[in-house]
């Protein structure tokens, strides 16, 4: 996706994901997206989780996925339909109401955020406000994130 993120970009890119998209928010109990991206990219965030990107393993995004999906069962991400609200990473996406979508049971979806967008990246966050849980990439690594606005405060 070249530009500014539309909203309909990225209940695109989540349905061909094979994310279930059930509504939208424009926040869950008053945290955007825009709070909870600056939340997970706040300078004092320790990682839940880090997978070593360096190694040139054909799996790391798998192993990257499979971490974020345990870390927002174990902390309670997603709601009893089993979603959560979820923002996609670029330009303009943090403007966007959050996306009410359930992950795919199968794997596989950060391939399809890199190639739609050109990363993996994205935030997200329980509809009860917290926890935000979020993956980035940082030098050689990839980190999956668990913090909350009130964190940040």
């Amino acid at each position: 996706m070249a530009g500014k993120v539309t909203q309909a970009d990225r209940i695109a890119v989540l349905e061909a994901a094979g994310f279930t998209v059930l509504g939208e928010a424009d926040d869950a109990s008053g945290v955007t997206p825009l709070a909870a991206i600056k939340a997970a990219a706040s300078g004092g965030v320790v990682p839940r989780v880090r997978i070593d990107s360096d190694d040139d393993a054909d799996d790391v995004l798998d192993r990257t996925e499979q971490a974020w999906r345990d870390t927002g069962r174990d902390v309670g991400l997603f709601d009893a339909d089993g979603a959560c609200l979820i923002c996609l990473t670029g330009p303009g996406a943090s403007t966007l109401p959050w996306v009410r979508a359930r992950p795919p049971e199968r794997g596989g979806f950060l391939p399809v955020f890199q190639e739609r967008t050109s990363t993996f990246e994205f935030v997200a966050v329980s509809p009860t406000g917290s926890p935000i849980v979020a993956v980035s990439e940082e030098e050689y690594e990839h980190w999956v994130v668990v913090t909350s606005v009130e964190d940040r405060r």
